[in-house]
């Protein structure tokens, strides 16, 4: 049943978009200086607001690269050391 109903009322929309869409331009026309005068409120309302702060960010501390060769191989073996605790700590988790 609900599925009918869904059916039903997609496609009574569709057949009727073109008829709401003429009524919604007609009211617009009509109500020009109405909707003008709302919008002007809006802003003016609105205008002096104070700004909501934005969420703080966390970030995350920039690491340097390794700049010589035994530091590089360091960091390599640091790298492989915490995959294989990611790794052992996944599969005992399964």
């Amino acid at each position: 049943m609900p599925k009918d109903r869904t059916t039903y009322w997609r496609e009574y929309n569709r057949k009727n978009n073109a008829r709401k869409k003429e009524i919604s331009k007609d009211f617009r026309e009509r109500n020009r200086e109405k909707i003008a005068a709302y919008k002007r409120a809006l802003r003016a309302a609105t205008k002096n607001d104070p700004r909501k702060p934005s969420a703080p960010r966390a970030i995350k501390p920039r690491l340097p690269k390794p700049k010589t060769d035994e530091a590089k191989t360091e960091a390599l073996l640091t790298l492989k050391e915490k995959f294989a605790a990611f790794r052992a700590a996944k599969k005992d988790g399964l």
